[in-house]
Protein backbone atom coordinates (compact mmCIF):
# COMPACT_ATOMS: atom_id res chain seq x y z
CA UNK A 1 0.00 0.00 0.00
CA UNK A 2 1.51 3.31 -1.11
CA UNK A 3 1.40 6.00 1.57
CA UNK A 4 1.86 9.77 1.39
CA UNK A 5 4.08 10.33 4.40
CA UNK A 6 4.77 13.65 6.10
CA UNK A 7 8.23 13.51 7.70
CA UNK A 8 9.04 16.16 10.31
CA UNK A 9 12.75 16.61 10.83
CA UNK A 10 13.44 15.34 7.31
CA UNK A 11 16.80 17.11 7.03
CA UNK A 12 18.18 15.58 10.23
CA UNK A 13 20.47 12.59 10.50
CA UNK A 14 17.58 10.27 11.37
CA UNK A 15 14.86 11.91 9.30
CA UNK A 16 16.94 11.97 6.11
CA UNK A 17 17.48 8.22 6.44
CA UNK A 18 13.72 7.70 6.85
CA UNK A 19 13.01 9.79 3.75
CA UNK A 20 15.47 7.75 1.69
CA UNK A 21 13.96 4.44 2.82
CA UNK A 22 10.39 5.54 2.19
CA UNK A 23 11.23 6.72 -1.32
CA UNK A 24 13.10 3.50 -2.01
CA UNK A 25 9.96 1.56 -1.10
CA UNK A 26 7.83 3.57 -3.47
CA UNK A 27 6.04 5.82 -1.00
CA UNK A 28 5.43 9.51 -1.59
CA UNK A 29 7.16 11.80 0.90
CA UNK A 30 6.44 15.34 2.02
CA UNK A 31 9.58 16.49 3.80
CA UNK A 32 9.07 19.16 6.44
CA UNK A 33 12.22 21.26 6.89
CA UNK A 34 13.15 24.38 8.84
CA UNK A 35 14.81 26.55 6.21
CA UNK A 36 14.80 27.18 2.47
CA UNK A 37 18.49 26.23 2.37
CA UNK A 38 17.51 22.66 3.30
CA UNK A 39 14.96 22.39 0.47
CA UNK A 40 17.46 21.75 -2.34
CA UNK A 41 19.12 18.95 -0.38
CA UNK A 42 15.89 16.98 -0.18
CA UNK A 43 14.33 17.93 -3.50
CA UNK A 44 16.87 15.95 -5.49
CA UNK A 45 15.93 12.51 -4.07
CA UNK A 46 12.31 13.04 -5.11
CA UNK A 47 10.60 14.22 -1.93
CA UNK A 48 8.17 17.11 -1.95
CA UNK A 49 9.47 19.71 0.49
CA UNK A 50 7.68 22.24 2.68
CA UNK A 51 9.27 24.86 4.89
CA UNK A 52 7.57 25.26 8.25
CA UNK A 53 8.44 26.19 11.82
CA UNK A 54 7.32 23.51 14.26
CA UNK A 55 6.98 26.15 16.94
CA UNK A 56 4.31 27.83 14.80
CA UNK A 57 1.38 26.70 12.66
CA UNK A 58 2.00 23.29 11.05
CA UNK A 59 -1.51 21.96 10.52
CA UNK A 60 -1.48 23.00 6.85
CA UNK A 61 1.51 20.75 6.15
CA UNK A 62 -0.58 17.65 6.84
CA UNK A 63 -3.24 18.27 4.20
CA UNK A 64 -3.14 15.61 1.49
CA UNK A 65 -1.01 13.13 3.46
CA UNK A 66 -2.22 9.94 5.14
CA UNK A 67 0.70 9.06 7.42
CA UNK A 68 3.39 10.88 9.37
CA UNK A 69 6.71 10.41 11.09
CA UNK A 70 8.08 12.79 13.71
CA UNK A 71 11.88 12.72 13.97
CA UNK A 72 12.49 16.42 14.57
CA UNK A 73 14.67 17.47 17.49
CA UNK A 74 15.53 20.83 19.00
CA UNK A 75 18.95 22.18 18.15
CA UNK A 76 19.09 24.13 21.41
CA UNK A 77 17.99 23.27 24.93
CA UNK A 78 15.73 26.33 25.01
CA UNK A 79 13.73 24.94 22.07
CA UNK A 80 12.85 21.56 23.62
CA UNK A 81 9.42 22.76 24.69
CA UNK A 82 8.45 24.18 21.31
CA UNK A 83 9.93 21.41 19.10
CA UNK A 84 10.27 18.02 20.84
CA UNK A 85 7.19 18.60 22.99
CA UNK A 86 4.86 21.15 21.41
CA UNK A 87 5.87 20.54 17.79
CA UNK A 88 5.26 16.82 18.06
CA UNK A 89 1.91 17.36 19.77
CA UNK A 90 0.72 19.85 17.15
CA UNK A 91 1.69 17.62 14.24
CA UNK A 92 -0.04 14.64 15.87
CA UNK A 93 -3.21 16.67 16.41
CA UNK A 94 -3.13 17.76 12.76
CA UNK A 95 -2.71 14.13 11.70
CA UNK A 96 -5.67 13.21 13.86
CA UNK A 97 -7.86 15.89 12.27
CA UNK A 98 -6.95 14.65 8.80
CA UNK A 99 -7.60 11.05 9.89
CA UNK A 100 -4.15 9.69 9.10
CA UNK A 101 -3.86 5.92 9.00
CA UNK A 102 -0.47 5.85 10.76
CA UNK A 103 1.70 8.13 12.92
CA UNK A 104 5.12 7.12 14.24
CA UNK A 105 6.83 9.20 16.93
CA UNK A 106 10.56 8.82 17.49
CA UNK A 107 11.06 9.01 21.24
CA UNK A 108 13.69 7.83 23.70
CA UNK A 109 14.10 5.17 26.38
CA UNK A 110 13.50 6.86 29.72
CA UNK A 111 10.76 9.18 28.47
CA UNK A 112 8.32 7.47 30.84
CA UNK A 113 10.40 8.49 33.89
CA UNK A 114 11.97 11.92 33.33
CA UNK A 115 11.98 12.56 37.09
CA UNK A 116 14.82 10.07 37.46
CA UNK A 117 17.25 12.42 35.72
CA UNK A 118 18.40 16.00 36.29
CA UNK A 119 19.46 19.02 34.29
CA UNK A 120 19.45 18.95 30.49
CA UNK A 121 18.70 15.21 30.34
CA UNK A 122 15.64 15.71 32.53
CA UNK A 123 14.41 18.51 30.27
CA UNK A 124 14.95 16.37 27.16
CA UNK A 125 13.08 13.40 28.64
CA UNK A 126 10.31 15.65 29.95
CA UNK A 127 9.77 17.07 26.45
CA UNK A 128 9.51 13.55 25.00
CA UNK A 129 7.17 12.55 27.84
CA UNK A 130 4.89 15.48 27.05
CA UNK A 131 4.75 14.52 23.37
CA UNK A 132 3.98 10.89 24.22
CA UNK A 133 1.18 11.84 26.62
CA UNK A 134 -0.44 14.22 24.14
CA UNK A 135 -0.24 11.60 21.41
CA UNK A 136 -1.78 8.92 23.62
CA UNK A 137 -4.95 11.01 24.05
CA UNK A 138 -5.74 10.90 20.35
CA UNK A 139 -7.79 8.31 18.46
CA UNK A 140 -5.06 8.36 15.81
CA UNK A 141 -3.41 4.92 15.19
CA UNK A 142 -0.04 5.99 16.57
CA UNK A 143 3.10 4.05 17.40
CA UNK A 144 5.86 5.33 19.70
CA UNK A 145 9.35 3.96 19.14
CA UNK A 146 11.69 4.59 22.06
CA UNK A 147 15.31 4.48 20.94
CA UNK A 148 18.53 4.27 22.88
CA UNK A 149 21.32 6.80 22.33
CA UNK A 150 21.40 7.27 18.57
CA UNK A 151 24.73 6.56 16.87
CA UNK A 152 26.13 6.81 13.35
CA UNK A 153 27.55 3.30 13.59
CA UNK A 154 26.59 1.31 10.47
CA UNK A 155 23.49 -0.68 11.30
CA UNK A 156 23.18 -4.42 10.79
CA UNK A 157 19.38 -4.38 10.61
CA UNK A 158 19.01 -6.11 13.98
CA UNK A 159 17.29 -4.92 17.13
CA UNK A 160 15.94 -5.95 20.51
CA UNK A 161 12.60 -4.68 21.78
CA UNK A 162 13.27 -5.72 25.36
CA UNK A 163 15.72 -3.61 27.34
CA UNK A 164 17.91 -5.90 29.44
CA UNK A 165 19.74 -4.78 32.56
CA UNK A 166 23.35 -4.00 31.78
CA UNK A 167 22.90 -4.07 27.99
CA UNK A 168 24.13 -1.02 26.04
CA UNK A 169 21.28 1.37 25.31
CA UNK A 170 22.33 2.41 21.81
CA UNK A 171 20.50 2.44 18.51
CA UNK A 172 22.14 2.91 15.14
CA UNK A 173 20.40 5.61 13.12
CA UNK A 174 20.36 3.19 10.18
CA UNK A 175 18.46 0.68 12.30
CA UNK A 176 16.20 3.34 13.81
CA UNK A 177 15.20 4.55 10.34
CA UNK A 178 14.46 0.98 9.27
CA UNK A 179 12.35 0.41 12.39
CA UNK A 180 10.35 3.59 11.72
CA UNK A 181 9.73 2.65 8.09
CA UNK A 182 8.75 -0.91 8.99
CA UNK A 183 6.50 0.26 11.84
CA UNK A 184 4.53 2.44 9.44
CA UNK A 185 3.62 -0.67 7.47
CA UNK A 186 2.46 -2.64 10.53
CA UNK A 187 -1.03 -1.64 11.68
CA UNK A 188 -0.87 -4.17 14.54
CA UNK A 189 1.54 -1.78 16.29
CA UNK A 190 -1.17 0.87 16.61
CA UNK A 191 -1.31 2.48 20.06
CA UNK A 192 1.80 0.64 21.22
CA UNK A 193 5.09 1.84 22.70
CA UNK A 194 8.08 -0.19 21.51
CA UNK A 195 11.66 -0.04 22.73
CA UNK A 196 14.22 -0.32 19.91
CA UNK A 197 17.89 -0.91 20.72
CA UNK A 198 20.71 -2.55 18.79
CA UNK A 199 20.27 -6.29 19.16
CA UNK A 200 20.03 -9.74 17.60
CA UNK A 201 16.74 -9.95 15.66
CA UNK A 202 15.98 -8.69 12.19
CA UNK A 203 13.90 -5.51 12.49
CA UNK A 204 10.92 -6.93 10.59
CA UNK A 205 10.93 -10.15 12.63
CA UNK A 206 11.19 -8.29 15.93
CA UNK A 207 8.27 -5.99 15.08
CA UNK A 208 6.15 -8.85 13.73
CA UNK A 209 6.66 -10.74 17.01
CA UNK A 210 4.93 -7.98 19.01
CA UNK A 211 1.37 -8.97 19.84
CA UNK A 212 -1.38 -6.54 18.83
CA UNK A 213 -3.36 -4.97 21.63
CA UNK A 214 -6.47 -6.95 22.59
CA UNK A 215 -9.75 -5.67 21.23
CA UNK A 216 -11.81 -3.73 23.75
CA UNK A 217 -14.59 -5.71 25.37
CA UNK A 218 -17.99 -5.04 23.85
CA UNK A 219 -20.24 -2.81 25.87
CA UNK A 220 -23.60 -3.88 27.27
CA UNK A 221 -26.38 -4.32 24.70
CA UNK A 222 -28.65 -1.30 24.26
CA UNK A 223 -31.79 -1.39 26.30
CA UNK A 224 -34.93 -1.63 24.20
Amino acid sequence: LIMIVLVAGAHGRLGSRVVALLLRRGHLVRALVRTHAQVAVLRDPGAETVVADLSGDVEWTAEGCNAAVFTAAARHRSDLGSIDAGGAAKLAEAADRYEFTRFVLASVIGADRPERREGAVHEFLAAKNYAERRLARLELPWTILRFGQLTDHPGNGRIDTVVRAGAPLTTSRDVAALAITDALARPHLARQIVNVVDGEREVADALDAIEPLPLPRPGPPPRG
